[in-house]
């Protein structure tokens, strides 16, 4: 029953670090979507 239960357990963890990937390429995504718009606010004539 023990190797069930880890086998459980290792696949909730990488399901648990497919979605904290997934969530950190998107944290990253608009990060840089910001820095774009800030950039060309910036780089505009006022």
């Amino acid at each position: 029953m023990s190797q069930s239960t880890s086998a459980t357990s290792a696949t909730a963890s990488t399901s648990l670090l497919g979605r904290l990937a997934a969530v950190a390429r998107r944290a990253l995504q608009l990060h840089l979507q910001t820095c774009a718009v800030l950039a060309e606010a910036h780089r505009r004539p006022h």
